[in-house]
């Protein structure tokens, strides 16, 4: 949506539209890496973003390849101050949404709704850090386990008048049984891991991240020839100018 509304913005010829589209392909770079900062930081990765990392010595400072060409130069990252990456970097994209309703690139209602877009990112990176910050109470688990082991424990006594030996066997399958259902519920707990079994965040964001990079490039082709009825159509033929565009929602993990 941003990159539609900016064509109103580079119908003026004047010296800034160079600078405007500049911000504009600036504030696309950082929505991707508000993707990449919620991998990380819902993985615990300090430390990829310029700063102070958790796990790192103070006052080092690098930066991780997969911010290397989206981030402003200079930004600096405070996580190991409370403040979340994903959150931080919203405010750049605040800050660009008044700015081009102040310049007249879209309307009123076109700016309330790339807002509200943007509140529900952050929104949904809420969501998914409390599903990473909330574990199964320790109370929960202590006594399940001992629920278990006493059941595991009792069973056979119960069985065995009527199955004789057979009560081991069987006994065995349903402890083991149980025992797996509460190992299984133990690696769902957190999702966001890099185990087999957890979403594979980094082939999502990659995957994103390759589509807004089509995306911007014919932008950029386009505005090249400050002609927006050509907007895809090289690719998807005639019709309608944003015929064949990719629509994007903001998704949540939930889905």
């Amino acid at each position: 949506m941003i990159l539609t509304c900016s064509f109103n913005g580079d119908k003026d010829e004047s010296a800034t539209r160079l600078s405007d589209r500049a911000d504009t392909e600036r504030a696309v770079k950082i929505l991707m890496a508000i993707l990449f900062a919620t991998k990380n930081h819902l993985r615990a990765e300090w430390g990829a973003f310029p700063g102070v990392g958790l796990n790192t010595a103070a006052g080092s400072q690098f930066l991780h390849a997969e911010y290397s060409d989206l981030l402003p130069s200079g930004v600096m990252g405070y996580d190991h101050r409370g403040l979340g990456i994903p959150l931080q970097l919203t405010f750049f994209i605040e800050q660009y949404i008044k700015k081009g309703y102040q310049r007249g690139w879209y309307h009123a209602p076109q700016a309330s709704q790339m807002t509200v877009q943007l509140n529900t990112l952050v929104d949904a990176y809420g969501r998914m850090e409390t599903i990473r910050l909330t574990p199964v109470p320790i109370a929960h688990l202590i006594h399940e386990k001992q629920v278990l082991a006493l059941f595991g424990m009792f069973l056979p006594f119960a069985m065995v008048t009527e199955m004789g030996w057979w009560a081991i066997p069987l006994t065995t399958f349903v402890v083991f049984t149980l025992y797996g259902i509460d190992g299984i519920a133990g690696q769902l707990e957190d999702p966001f891991g890099s185990n087999r079994n957890d979403i594979n965040m980094a082939a999502i964001v990659e995957d994103i991240r390759s589509e807004i990079l089509v995306l911007v490039d014919e932008w950029k082709r386009v505005g090249e020839h400050n002609d927006e009825s050509q907007w895809f159509m090289g690719a998807y033929g005639g019709g309608s100018p944003l015929a064949g565009i990719p629509t994007f929602r903001v998704m949540s993990f939930d889905d």
